[in-house]
C-alpha cells in the first residue's frame, strides 16, 4: 500500500512537471512569436542587403563564393544597424526611414551594376562623377544602351522597395523597438560586424581589406557596401597600413650585376639624411624606402635617342591581336622592325583611359580609378617625357581628337608636360574640323609642327573608341577589306572593331609619310600602347547574352589578368631601320606600361633616378616584373594570380615559397610607394618648383 502511494506520488509529480515544462515551453513559443514578430521589421535590411550583395555578384560575375562569409558576417550587420536605428522611432518615421534607406541602397547597386558593365569595374563616386558622367555627355548612345538592356536588372534591385512600398504596413509593421530590444539589436550588431571585421582584416584576404585596399577589389570581396564604407573611412581618416614599406631582399630585382663601364640611373639626394631629418612620419618612411633600393644600371641602349623627336601616342581601346601584316601593314612594320615585346602589357588599372595614360606617362601605379589623373593638376610631375623634354626646350604639344575637358584634361595634361593641349571644343576644331577620325587629326596636326624641330608631341585617340557598330562609317568603309583579309574568322562585333582599329593604321601610315617626306623619321621615336584592352567587346555578356566578342578577338578563353591585357608596345624609330639598325632587338621579358617611361629616360639620355619609379628600363640590369594593381604579377620566373592566391612557376624556373612572399612584399610596397608619390607630391618634396 506504501508504495503504491508512492509509485502514485513519483508519478504525478513527473505530471506536474511535464505540465510546467509545458507552460513553460508554451510562454516561450508565444514571446518568441512575438518578438520575432517585432524583429520582423528589423530583419528585413540584413535579409535585403544580402539579396543586393548576392544579386550584384552573379550580375557582374564575381562569383558568389569569393569572401562569401566575410561579405555574410559584414552585411548582416549592417543590416541590423539599419534595423535598430529605424526602430528608435515612431511608427510613421520609422517606415519613412526604411523606405528611404531600401530605394538609396537599390540606386546605389543599380549604379554600380551599370558602372560595372560600362567600365567593368567598380567606381567610387568621385570616380562615377568624373568618368562616367563623361561617358554620358560624350558617349550617350552607349550610356543608354546600358541603361536599357539593365532595365530587368534594375527591377529586381528596386524590387524590395517596391513590395515594401506597396506591402509593408500590413505585412511588416514599423514599430518602434522598445529600449532593452534596442540595446539587444545593438549588441547583436556589434558582435556580428565585429565578427565579420576581424574575419576580413584577418583572414585570406586582409590586404585587400588594409595596407592594399582598392575600391573596385574591396567591393569584389567584401561586398559594396564594405567597399563603399572602408573608401569613406580611409579618405576621412587615411589608411596608415597602405604608407609602411616590408622590408624585402631586393637583390631579387636583379637580373646581373651592374655594369660598371656605364654607370647607375640614380640621382645625388641623400635619402639617408632626408630621412634623419623629416619630421613627417609617412615622408620619413618614403625616404628609407627609396634609400633601400638598388638603382638600375645604365647600358648600350643610354643616349641612343638623344635630340631625337618624341611622338607618344594612347591609342584608345587598341590591342596587339588587331596586328596583322597584310590588314596592318604600318603597325606591324612599327612593331616588329623597332624594338619588339612580346610578352607585353597594358593592366586594366580601373578608371578607364585615365589611368592606362596616367601609367605609361609617369611609370607609376595607377590606385584610385580616374581620381588618379585628377590629383596630378597641381603636383609636380617631375619625371613625364613632357617635362623632361619641355625642360630641354622642346617644342610641346597635347592633342584629343574628343572633348576637351573629358577627364579635365586642359589641366592634367599641361601639367604633364606639355606647353598647350587642345582638344574638341577649345581649338583643335579650327585645324581639323569637327569631331575627326584619327587619319584625319594625325595629319593635319602633323603641319602645325613637324617644322619645330625638336619636338616633344603628345596624342590621345579616339577612333577606336566603342561601341562597335555595323552603321558606323569607319565600319562602312573598312569592313570590305576585313572580311577579305580576315574572311569570317571573326563575329560581325568583332569584325566592327577591326574596322574602327583600321582608322588608326591609316593615321600611323601618314604619320610615317609625313616623317619620311620631311626628311626626319630617322631623327624621330614613335611611341605607342593602348589606354586599356577592348572592353567594349565583353559588356554584353553581363547581361546574360552567352558571346564574349573579347575571347572571340583574342580567340581563348580570359580567365586570368594577364590573358585580358597582354597587349603591343610600339618604339620605332627610323634609325633602327638604318644607321642604328643593329640596335633593334626583341625583348621577349615580361614588360608592361610602366616601363615605357623609365626606357624612354633611359634612351634619351635623360638623367634620372631609377629608384623613383615604379617600372624599369627595360634594358637595364633590373629583372622583369609587370604587376597589377590588385597584386596580380608576373615575373621572368612566373605568374601570381591575387584571386585565387595561387603561383604558377614557368617551365625550368627555380622558385620556392621564399621568393614568392618576397615578390609579394615588392609589388605591395611599389602599389604603396606609387601611391604615396601622388598623394604627397613627393616630387616636389624631393625637386622644389
Amino acid at each position: 500500500m506504501i508504495e503504491e502511494t508512492e509509485h502514485r506520488g513519483i508519478k504525478d509529480r513527473k505530471l506536474s512537471e511535464i505540465a510546467r515544462c509545458r507552460r513553460v515551453l508554451h510562454i516561450a513559443v508565444r514571446h518568441i512569436l512575438i518578438l520575432s514578430r517585432r524583429m520582423a521589421h528589423v530583419l528585413l535590411f540584413p535579409v535585403v542587403f544580402l539579396y543586393f550583395e548576392i544579386l550584384l555578384r552573379m550580375v557582374g560575375g564575381t562569383g558568389i563564393f569569393r569572401g562569401f562569409l566575410d561579405v555574410l558576417l559584414l552585411t548582416v550587420g549592417y543590416g541590423i544597424f539599419c534595423g535598430a536605428i529605424a526602430s528608435a522611432f515612431s511608427r510613421k518615421i520609422n517606415r519613412r526611414i526604411t523606405l528611404v534607406i531600401l530605394y538609396a541602397t537599390g540606386v546605389l547597386f543599380i549604379v554600380e551594376c551599370l558602372i560595372m558593365e560600362s567600365f567593368q569595374m567598380y567606381m567610387t563616386f568621385g570616380d562615377i562623377k568624373t568618368g562616367a558622367g563623361g561617358v554620358i555627355g560624350g558617349f550617350s548612345g552607349e550610356f543608354f544602351r546600358t541603361v536599357f538592356f539593365g532595365i530587368p536588372i534594375m527591377f529586381f534591385f528596386l524590387l524590395p522597395a517596391i513590395l515594401y512600398t506597396l506591402l509593408g504596413k500590413k505585412r511588416l509593421p514599423a514599430k518602434r523597438a522598445n529600449l532593452p530590444l534596442l540595446v539587444t539589436l545593438l549588441v547583436f550588431g556589434f558582435i556580428i560586424s565585429g565578427t565579420g571585421v576581424f574575419a576580413a582584416s584577418h583572414g585570406k584576404y586582409k590586404e585587400e581589406y588594409t595596407s592594399q585596399f582598392k575600391f573596385d577589389t574591396a567591393s569584389q570581396t567584401f561586398g559594396l557596401l564594405t567597399g563603399v564604407r572602408l573608401h569613406t573611412k580611409y579618405t576621412i581618416c587615411g589608411n596608415d597600413a597602405a604608407t609602411r614599406f616590408a622590408a624585402v631582399d631586393d637583390s631579387m630585382t636583379q637580373k646581373g650585376k651592374n655594369n660598371k663601364e656605364y654607370g647607375e640611373n640614380v640621382s645625388d639626394i641623400d635619402f639617408s639624411a632626408l630621412s634623419k631629418s623629416e619630421s613627417n612620419e609617412t615622408l620619413k618612411s618614403m625616404h628609407s624606402y627609396v634609400n633601400s633600393l638598388m638603382p638600375s644600371g645604365k647600358n648600350k641602349y643610354t643616349g641612343l635617342f638623344k635630340g631625337k623627336n618624341l611622338i607618344l601616342i594612347c591609342a584608345e581601346a587598341f590591342s596587339d591581336s588587331v596586328i596583322h601584316k597584310e590588314l596592318t601593314p604600318t603597325l606591324y612594320r612599327l612593331t616588329h622592325n623597332g624594338f619588339y615585346f612580346s610578352d607585353f602589357y597594358q593592366p586594366a588599372w580601373g578608371g578607364s583611359t585615365s589611368t592606362g595614360e596616367y601609367s605609361f606617362m609617369t611609370g607609376l601605379v595607377p590606385m584610385d580609378g580616374v581620381e588618379t589623373i585628377q590629383k596630378t593638376k597641381d603636383n609636380l610631375n617631375y619625371y613625364t617625357l613632357g617635362t623632361q623634354l619641355m625642360n630641354q626646350n622642346y617644342y610641346s604639344f597635347a592633342y584629343h581628337n574628343g572633348s576637351y575637358d573629358y577627364y579635365d584634361r586642359q589641366l592634367t595634361h599641361k601639367n604633364m608636360g606639355y606647353a598647350n593641349y587642345l582638344g574638341e571644343g577649345n581649338g583643335l576644331e579650327d585645324i581639323t574640323g569637327s569631331w575627326v577620325g584619327d587619319s584625319v587629326f594625325f595629319d593635319k596636326t602633323m603641319d602645325t609642327y613637324i617644322d619645330k624641330q625638336p619636338f616633344s608631341i603628345y596624342y590621345m585617340t579616339l577612333s577606336g573608341h566603342a561601341p562597335y557598330k555595323a552603321d558606323d562609317n569607319k565600319t562602312k568603309e573598312n569592313m570590305k577589306k576585313v572580311k577579305s583579309v580576315l574572311v569570317d574568322k571573326y563575329e560581325e562585333t568583332t569584325l566592327n572593331y577591326f574596322c574602327y582599329q583600321l582608322e588608326l593604321e591609316k593615321a600611323l601610315t601618314l604619320m610615317i609619310e609625313k616623317l619620311e617626306k620631311a626628311g626626319i623619321a630617322d631623327d624621330t621615336v614613335i611611341c605607342m600602347t593602348g589606354d586599356h584592352y577592348p572592353y567594349g567587346l565583353s559588356v554584353s555578356k553581363t547581361y546574360g547574352n552567352t558571346k564574349d566578342y573579347l575571347e572571340d578577338l583574342y580567340d581563348q578563353e580570359i580567365n586570368t589578368d594577364w590573358d585580358r591585357d597582354h597587349n603591343a608596345w610600339v618604339l620605332w624609330s627610323g634609325c633602327l631601320e638604318n644607321e642604328k639598325k643593329e640596335y633593334a632587338c626583341e625583348i621577349s621579358d615580361p614588360t608592361y606600361s610602366l616601363d615605357i617611361t623609365p626606357t624612354l629616360l633611359n634612351l634619351f639620355g635623360i638623367e634620372y633616378d631609377s629608384r623613383l619609379l615604379a617600372g624599369r628600363d627595360v634594358f637595364s640590369d633590373t629583372a622583369p616584373l609587370v604587376l597589377w594593381n590588385n597584386q596580380s604579377w608576373i615575373t621572368d620566373k612566373g605568374k601570381y594570380d591575387s584571386k585565387s592566391k595561387k603561383f604558377t612557376a614557368n617551365k625550368g624556373a627555380k622558385t620556392d615559397d621564399a621568393y614568392v612572399e618576397n615578390i609579394k612584399k615588392i609589388v605591395a610596397n611599389k602599389i604603396s610607394f606609387s601611391d604615396q608619390v601622388l598623394e604627397n607630391d613627393y616630387y616636389r618634396v624631393l625637386f622644389g618648383k
